[in-house]
């Protein structure tokens, strides 16, 4: 992605387009040699028209996860499957994320492979989301260690409701006689 990230954008028409014009986004994407079919997906998952800045979100981003360790197919998947992403801020939202991760024991490889798995992680708040589910985990009897561990194995772990179904989940199971 080093050097894709520098390609410049090649104009297309895309058939899909209702006036067969492209956003600078779908643009570049082709450039990048993303098929239309993928470039569709991006889209309708996007949620509105696909017009994320190619300077400041596209290439920075692209640039970010491939420092991270992210290969050209786990990056090519995170903006086709969850393009959302280019909607947050590299600094405020992305960074805090991979640095509370790394806090948290993990390397950076496996930094990648978490947010490889779930994508949604870099949107979640920091102070409302995944450190009250680490602390949480913390007081049921893991050590820092092994949460960063239970979160390496299944990271949507950190995109479940604390009060809706993690402590619900865990209450009945210990109902039916589990314990810690």
């Amino acid at each position: 992605w080093e050097t894709s990230c520098e390609k410049m954008p090649r104009v297309q028409r895309r058939s899909g387009s209702v006036d067969g014009a492209c956003t600078p986004a779908e643009e570049y994407m082709s450039s990048l040699g993303y098929s239309e079919a993928e470039i569709n997906k991006a889209k309708s998952r996007y949620g509105q028209r696909f017009s994320p800045d190619v300077t400041s979100k596209i290439k920075p981003f692209c640039r970010f996860f491939s420092d991270l360790g992210m290969d050209d197919a786990q990056i090519r998947k995170l903006v086709i499957n969850y393009p959302m992403v280019f909607r947050c801020s590299l600094e405020n939202n992305l960074k805090p994320v991979v640095e509370w991760l790394s806090a948290m024991g993990m390397n950076d490889m496996q930094v990648a492979k978490t947010i490889g798995k779930f994508p949604p992680l870099l949107v979640l708040s920091l102070e409302e989301n995944l450190k009250p589910t680490v602390q949480w985990l913390v007081a049921m009897g893991m050590n820092k260690t092994q949460a960063a561990k239970a979160i390496l194995k299944f990271p949507p772990l950190l995109g479940f409701s604390l009060e809706h179904n993690l402590k619900p989940t865990v209450q009945w199971l210990v109902t039916l006689g589990m314990n810690k």
